[in-house]
């Protein structure tokens, strides 16, 4: 019973009381108070029905807007340097001087560190006297001399091996070798270029003239035995029938054709040794004892001005110190003594989940958060990507390296600093924007939604491009402001 009804009961009652000396008003009267408070209850729970009646559902909907939409992929990574290099002494020695400390920010060409450089420099000082003798003044002159006398030697060579076989034999033997060297070069260029007609034709000219030398060749030695034996070489027997001249033995021919050989090689060495202390290039194939030589003692040379320059630790380059691991009065033997960087090009090195594989690759933005400067963000670009995700204590992980666009001036950030950062794979900015539970898609890749006009639903095809898990992004069929359905009980 209503709160109002309880009132009027209680009002009431105090009159009947007072009519109990008039029992048939009383009857009366109790009959009317029924009937008043029923017929209101009644209507009350009737209203009630009508109103619920009468009530429908709210309607899913939502409105179609425009904004930014980015798919990315977030992960953690550390601050490192894009150039860190260590440095070293290339040779052992006592250290005698160390000049920077971690922090110091230096230029290239800065001296670092040294060592005691007197046993660096003796032996500097002996290799270069050494290659200097071996290209003075006067080793120029006796290799010229060499070379003289070598040509001499060859000459003398071939005029022995003339006097034995005759000028005739010994001229068409030199064309037959140059011949062949021709005809070889003939053969290779035309087998490269066998649509060449130049080139078959030299191949021919080339093969014409060996057999034409071959030819003569046959015709002075019988000229030789003919001809110029009775007339150079001395009659040892006069036979009735056969003259037995002193006929130069194959041994002593073959000896004459070996001292050319060895004369030419000779005269060969002697003028790439002149032609080299002189300032021309060595051959690849240089082997004369003299040139050996002159390779080693430049060789000595060269490494013993890298022990010296060794006893010291320039900076290649302008950057920061990062560590250093010797001081002055230590003993050096190996390891690394500075470590330095340029930290105006910084890096992030960075993990991600192994599922965000396909949403990370070079040339990806990057936004990057660090732990220590939570609320700056730095903007940077992906230059590497593992090819292997990396693995850990069973973690697997896409492991890659994020370039800062700018250095970080003004923030005092160490190397190693721990940040977050999000690899950006996709993004569009003022795009048209409707939510994931207002499309239908009715074949793969094509969809439509409900667009809600006056009360009433209407079908509508839409082109979709990027996707979130919220929103999707409209690139023909809906505007900005209209209002779709997002009731899943709606179907095509």
């Amino acid at each position: 019973m209503t709160t109002m009804s309880k009132s009027v009961t209680s009002g009431l009652t105090g009159k009947l009381s007072s009519l109990k000396k008039y029992p048939g008003r009383a009857v009366l009267l109790a009959v009317v108070l029924f009937l008043t408070v029923a017929g209101g209850s009644i209507y009350s729970i009737r209203a009630q029905r009508a109103a619920a009646a009468t009530a429908e559902p709210a309607p899913q909907t939502a409105t179609v807007r425009q904004g930014s939409l980015v798919i990315s992929a977030s992960g953690s990574g550390s601050l490192a340097a894009s150039e860190g290099i260590e440095l070293s002494f290339s040779t052992g020695g006592q250290v005698t001087g160390v000049f920077v400390k971690p922090g110091d920010r230096v230029e290239a060409g800065t001296l670092l560190a040294q060592i005691d450089p007197r046993e660096a420099q003796t032996s500097y000082a002996q290799a270069k006297q050494a290659y200097q003798e071996l290209t003075s003044d006067t080793a120029i002159a006796s290799a010229r001399q060499q070379a003289a006398q070598a040509q001499a030697d060859l000459m003398s060579a071939k005029y022995q091996l003339e006097y034995l076989i005759g000028p005739e034999v010994l001229y068409w033997e030199t064309e037959i070798a140059n011949g062949e060297g021709t005809l070889a070069q003939a053969k290779a260029h035309a087998e490269a270029s066998p649509s060449d007609e130049d080139a078959q034709q030299a191949l021919t000219k080339a093969r014409d003239f060996l057999s034409f030398a071959q030819d003569k060749l046959e015709d002075a030695w019988e000229l030789y035995y003919d001809e110029y034996v009775p007339e150079t070489f001395r009659l040892l027997e006069d036979g009735n029938e056969v003259d037995v001249y002193a006929v130069p033995t194959d041994l002593e021919i073959r000896l004459a054709r070996t001292s050319i050989d060895e004369a030419q090689k000779k005269l060969n060495d002697s003028q790439d040794y002149y032609n080299v202390l002189t300032g021309g290039p060595l051959p690849e194939d240089a082997s004369s004892d003299a040139l050996v030589e002159l390779q080693q003692a430049e060789r000595e040379l060269q490494d013993a001005q890298a022990a010296l320059e060794g006893a010291e630790i320039i900076a290649p380059i302008t950057g920061t110190i990062l560590s250093v691991e010797a001081a002055a009065g230590s003993t050096f033997d190996t390891g690394t003594v500075i470590t330095m960087a340029d930290l105006s090009q910084l890096e992030l090195d960075f993990y991600l989940d192994e599922t965000d594989w396909g949403l990370v690759a070079v040339g990806n933005q990057a936004e990057i958060s660090f732990d220590a400067l939570p609320d700056q963000i730095f903007p940077g670009r992906v230059t590497r990507v593992d090819a292997k995700l990396y693995e850990s204590n069973n973690i697997s992980a896409v492991r890659g390296i994020v370039q800062l666009d700018s250095a970080l001036d003004g923030f005092e950030l160490p190397i190693g600093t721990s940040a977050t950062i999000d690899i950006i794979h996709a993004r569009v900015e003022q795009a048209v924007l409707v939510p994931i539970e207002a499309l239908h898609e009715t074949v793969p890749g094509e969809f439509v939604v409900f667009l809600v006009e006056n009360g009433t639903l209407t079908q509508r095809a839409v082109e979709i491009g990027l996707q979130d898990q919220l929103y999707a992004e409209v690139k023909s069929g809906l505007k900005a402001g209209e209002v779709v359905s997002t009731d899943p009980s709606n179907s095509p």
